[in-house]
């Protein structure tokens, strides 16, 4: 067995002990991102190109910390791709929705939010791709929490978005609320890669919702993280997802 194929099923079987530790809460293995013949997939047709084609979502479930965010809203997301892009999309029930900076590269990670961490599966360097509600992305690169690289405005204008609540500030919205959100990836927002294609790849990600200010935060994962406090640039508990 070479040094590749080596690291690899010891990640694969770090990420097992990780599931079955958490057996009541632990994923069904393996996901498959499905292979969409279409050479370009716009942001707003995402949630009916995946109807289409039946792609599988998967449920954001998981309380890491409900003893002090013991708050499950009603989230569930997909993930697909055309071999250049990779396509996303994101449904959330919250009690509470909060979507006001409608610029990238701000901290949308206070607002509701979803998040798709992710890295190559013999990279060490990760990819956090941070979204609110209503669109705005938050984009960076590297091996930890710190020290960590931040997208460029123009290349975050490569991100193609689709937001059920439209790209403007909601404010605060204090009621039962749907919310919708379809993003398109091109390889070439991904600058700290070469990436030529998706197709074949396995990627280890996690997924998370959080509303991460004020008095009601909450904190939901896709992938059982096991640390004290909420915690999401923890790689090694990232989910094999393989693209077909």
């Amino acid at each position: 067995m070479n040094v590749h194929a080596t690291v690899k099923m010891t990640r694969l079987f770090c990420v097992g002990l990780v599931l079955c530790s958490c057996s009541k809460n632990a994923v069904e293995t393996p996901m498959t991102a499905v292979f969409i013949d279409r050479s370009h997939i716009a942001a707003e047709d995402i949630p009916s190109v995946f109807d289409s084609a039946a792609v599988k979502y998967n449920t954001v479930s998981i309380l890491n910390w409900k003893d002090t965010y013991p708050y499950l809203p009603k989230v569930d997301f997909a993930v697909a791709h055309n071999g250049n892009n990779l396509l996303i999309h994101y449904r959330v029930t919250e009690k509470r929705t909060i979507g006001t900076m409608e610029n990238d590269l701000e901290s949308v990670y206070k607002e509701s939010c979803c998040e798709f961490f992710f890295m190559e599966e013999s990279d060490s360097l990760y990819y956090n791709i941070e979204s609110n509600c209503i669109g705005s992305i938050y984009l960076e690169c590297g091996t930890e929490r710190a020290n960590r690289t931040v997208s460029t405005l123009d290349n975050l204008e490569k991100i193609d978005r689709w937001a059920s609540l439209g790209r403007n500030s909601v404010g605060h919205i204090d009621s039962l609320t749907h919310w919708e959100l379809a993003i398109s990836v091109p390889l070439q927002a991904l600058w700290r890669h070469d990436f030529v294609t998706l197709s074949g790849k396995t990627l280890l990600a996690n997924v998370y919702n959080c509303v991460g200010s004020g008095d009601d935060r909450q904190y939901v994962t896709w992938v059982p993280v096991e640390t004290d406090k909420p915690d999401f640039h923890r790689p090694e508990f990232f989910q094999p997802i393989y693209f077909e």
